[in-house]
């Protein structure tokens, strides 16, 4: 309606192209189509053994009753869960810079390096948070 008032023609409408946008060639990279596939099993099969030893360590702490002996002897809450806290965060330390070391050989070429190693610790300490 605007339109026709401006031009002053009882015909004039708007009509609608689509123009490709120019550019370069792509290159079809089957080695990360796969590791788009490989990368999130990667992820799960690193992490599964230091939790199964983790479940396994709680489980174990729990039948020994080794809590209760320590606060019996005086140690509060605050220096048991830090000493554990403190454990799991150098596992988890350990194990995303291996996992980010192994990928930083040809596999993360045009990503930022330290967002990989922040993401692939972050992921484990959501794990075993």
């Amino acid at each position: 309606m605007v339109l026709r008032n401006v031009t002053g023609k009882a015909d004039a409408q708007i009509t609608f192209m689509n123009i490709p946008v120019p550019s370069d060639s792509a290159i079809n990279d089957p080695f990360g189509e796969i590791l788009s596939g490989v990368l999130p099993l990667f992820l799960i099969l690193i992490y599964l053994l230091p939790v199964y030893n983790t479940v396994f360590l709680i489980v174990k702490e729990k039948e020994s009753r080794t809590k209760e002996s320590c606060k019996m002897m005086g140690m509060t809450d605050l220096p048991f869960w830090l000493s554990w806290f403190a454990y799991f965060t150098i596992q988890n330390t350990i194990i995303s810079l291996i996992a980010w070391g192994v990928l930083c050989i040809n596999v993360i070429v045009y990503s930022n390096k330290g967002l990989i190693l922040i993401f692939f610790w972050l992921f484990g300490e959501s794990i075993f948070g």
